[in-house]
């Protein structure tokens, strides 16, 4: 429990910082009326609005901001690696993930399961109600569950006990991309 509460508070803290950055860097500008048309797009407050043909875009994010997220970034990306949960309620059934393209088993909620863990960037607690059942390319997979591009899995859901333990690959490569500033998956605050 006490873990649960420091991965509560690691993640409430990286939200609250991304916001305040936010308000400071918006802030920190010149606000000015934007132009009627979306082809426009601000530049500095000396130029004003430009031509968007006629500018690189840019996210706006100033470098001290993403110096100051580096470490609640990686922090985030890490969790994004693991899918571990345990659930309570009846349910019956288990299922074997290669790939969110190559997965099989069958998992019946009866009627439902709630599960607690890691789910990388959601609310660590999901009440899953959608079954899970074939092989893919046939497997209708539960509209409650998130499940990465390269995730390895496997889970086992026994009548009143369930969990499920993946590694998604795919979020292994944003992290290790992530420590030398490439974002692949595009997920940084």
């Amino acid at each position: 429990m006490r873990t649960l509460r420091h991965y509560t508070l690691l993640v409430c803290s990286a939200v609250v910082l991304s916001f305040a950055l936010q308000i400071l860097s918006a802030s920190a500008q010149d606000l000015e009326v934007a132009p009627a048309s979306p082809d426009f797009v601000p530049t500095s407050p000396k130029e004003g609005w430009r031509d968007l043909e006629a500018v690189e875009v840019n996210d706006g994010t100033p470098w001290w901001a993403e110096v100051l997220l580096y470490i609640p970034n990686r922090v985030l990306d890490l969790i994004d690696i693991f899918r571990v949960d345990v659930g309570v309620g009846a349910s019956v059934g288990g299922v074997v993930r290669v790939t969110k393209y190559a997965q099989g088993g069958y998992r019946q909620m009866l009627p439902v399961s709630l599960r607690v863990g890691d789910f990388g960037r959601q609310f660590p607690v999901v009440v899953e109600t959608s079954n899970e059942i074939g092989i893919s390319p046939a497997f209708k997979q539960s509209a409650d569950r998130d499940v990465c591009d390269a995730e390895l899995g496997l889970g086992l859901d026994l009548f009143l006990l369930g969990g499920y333990g993946g590694v998604c690959l795919d979020e292994v490569a944003d992290f290790v991309g992530g420590i030398f500033l490439v974002d692949f998956k595009g997920d940084d605050l």
